[in-house]
């Protein structure tokens, strides 16, 4: 689910220039490159899908297409996302998705940012949190795996 790669010299950071849309799910914060985006917008009335993993809590409109709407903290974390208020729309070359989560809390553009790694994950560190930095691809294949069982 999360960026891979490798750390700068240092082993365990690197810092560079980024566009980043920073959300909480839960009681967790992500980070999404804002080019894998399409749009965030209120969460709204979703369309039921029959026979789906609970994590799938029904379809939406978004610029004429159906998409899939996941509660990201559900999936993630096995948590529900009571207080989910977003909607944010992955770029529809990537997948039909979006994830429900419960605010957006900031987007960075052009900041330098802080990567760190952690084991096999990147992390972005920001003044205001520290967000589990994700793969919109690779989260859509986790999540093919995932309905597929």
């Amino acid at each position: 689910l999360y960026i891979g790669g490798t750390a700068g010299a240092g082993g365990n950071g690197m810092s560079g220039s980024g566009r980043y849309l920073v959300m909480r799910a839960g009681r967790h914060h992500y980070a999404l490159p804002l080019e894998q985006v399409a749009e965030v917008s209120e969460l709204r009335s979703l369309s039921p899908v029959p026979r789906v993993p609970a994590w799938c809590v029904g379809a939406a409109r978004s610029a004429g297409l159906v998409v899939a709407v996941v509660d990201l903290a559900l999936f993630l974390t096995g948590e529900t996302s009571a207080d989910a208020e977003k909607l944010v729309v992955i770029d529809h070359r990537i997948a039909g998705l979006a994830l429900q989560v419960a605010e957006v809390t900031t987007v960075i553009v052009g900041e330098t940012v802080s990567l760190v790694l952690d084991g096999d994950a990147f992390w972005l560190d920001t003044p205001e949190c520290r967000a589990s930095l994700l793969d919109a691809e690779t989260l859509t294949a986790e999540l093919g795996v995932a309905l597929g069982r």
